[in-house]
């Protein structure tokens, strides 16, 4: 009887255990419990491990490079519009800013081209009165489907477009280095103020100026067409421009970053006889602590435009110029703050093809992150550009997204009305 009784309570036992063995698998299989955080990222990272083509459903949207906040945020929505209207031949001169030396010409291409504007020489007004410089630029930028930059380089000094051409001796603008020993940098400031209104009155709407790198030598490139060496004097300049030229209906361009440094005219000159480009050896952290100061306080006050310059910071870059690195763009953007147009020094002035990995110069300073090449063969630009986006080296949303910009400047700066 005893014996019954041990294997009667085993069999129940053993019944019991089947059976919430049973309704165990029953509720996971109906009630599947939910894993933790650690646990789904787990499965998710193993699952990738196993197949990381598979798409992923969460993931995150791309960042709108344009919803930045910047100087012309306000005109971005309206540019988007206009850019998706476009072709893509009518999106590649956007990039596009001649130099042209004259106006019958410039009239002609920049209709061909589409071009995004012209920095004029002083070629395209020698012997011509005030009203038929007025008349001429009113004539071509009317002509263009696309109301154009219609630029100058009035520095003062050597480097003028139209004080230059004898025309205007009333409107002869000594360099601002000279100003200042003269008369200080109240005196600097008016000039500056009444180039712009002398700008203003002949149709022009971009000064290509002011010069804010800080050669400490007169044997340094340079020297003669800049300010000072003060880091002080020269933002104050910058400020100054960026603030009151700009209210004028005068864009400027602070120029040239990340800055010539104490570039010797001796370097450049053997740079040049080598085919090479002039090299800035100093230290990153010079350049950023020093030559940045100028150009934070310009945007800082809303430059419009900054120029970057064919120099091989090597300490930056040491692989691509300014204009063709991606390096020193970040560094603009990045670290100095600026949300502007960013525009090249001339690209053909010299052969920078050695910097370009490979590409043709004007689609390596596409890809770099310039918004606007500045090119004296503007032909030869376009065509590589339209080629690189054709071909699709230059992405579709990088033509997009750069002409968004350029458009939403001109909304900005009342070039578009």
């Amino acid at each position: 009887m005893k014996k019954f009784v041990i294997i009667s309570v085993i069999l129940l036992l053993l019944a019991g255990g089947a059976f919430a063995f049973s309704l165990k698998h029953y509720i996971d299989v109906t009630h599947p419990a939910e894993k933790s955080d650690d646990q789904t990222a787990t499965q998710v990272h193993e699952d990738a491990t196993v197949s990381p083509e598979a798409p992923t459903e969460a993931a995150a949207p791309a960042v709108d490079p344009l919803a930045d906040g910047g100087i012309f945020a306000a005109n971005y929505e309206k540019a988007k519009a206009d850019v998706e209207n476009m072709s893509n031949e009518q999106l590649a001169g956007q990039l596009i800013v001649g130099i042209c030396s004259d106006l019958d010409s410039g009239s002609a291409d920049i209709v061909h081209y589409g071009l995004a504007g012209y920095l004029f020489e002083s070629g395209a007004f020698l012997y011509k009165t005030e009203d038929e410089i007025r008349q001429g630029l009113s004539d071509l930028s009317s002509g263009a489907k696309i109301a154009p930059i219609l630029a100058a380089q009035e520095e003062g000094g050597e480097k003028t477009t139209v004080s230059g051409t004898g025309s205007f001796p009333e409107n002869t603008y000594d360099s601002p280095r000279n100003i200042l020993a003269s008369g200080g940098l109240q005196e600097v400031e008016k000039a500056e103020l009444e180039k712009a209104g002398f700008l203003k009155g002949l149709g022009f709407n971009v000064n290509l100026a002011p010069v804010v790198d800080m050669p400490d030598s007169y044997d340094q490139i340079m020297y003669s067409r800049s300010l000072s060496d003060d880091v002080k004097t020269v933002s104050d300049f910058a400020k100054y421009c960026a603030k009151h030229v700009q209210a004028k209906g005068i864009s400027v361009a602070l120029k040239h970053f990340p800055g010539y440094g104490t570039i010797t005219d001796a370097a450049a000159y053997e740079a040049s006889a080598a085919g090479a480009a002039v090299t800035d050896d100093r230290p990153a952290d010079t350049i950023r602590s020093k030559d940045y100061e100028p150009f934070k306080a310009g945007v800082k006050d809303g430059a419009h435009l900054v120029m970057v310059s064919n120099v091989l910071v090597r300490n930056i870059d040491a692989a691509h110029t300014a204009a063709l690195s991606s390096a020193v763009h970040q560094e603009l953007r990045n670290v100095v703050g600026f949300s502007g147009l960013i525009i090249t020094d001339a690209i053909d002035d010299a052969d920078y093809t050695n910097y370009a990995d490979g590409r043709e110069v004007a689609v390596a300073a596409v890809l770099a992150g310039n918004d606007l090449i500045l090119a004296r063969n503007y032909g030869a630009a376009y065509n590589a550009i339209l080629a690189a986006v054709n071909d699709g080296t230059i992405s579709q949303d990088l033509l997009k997204q750069t002409c968004t910009r350029v458009l939403a400047y001109k909304y900005t700066a009342g070039i578009i009305k």
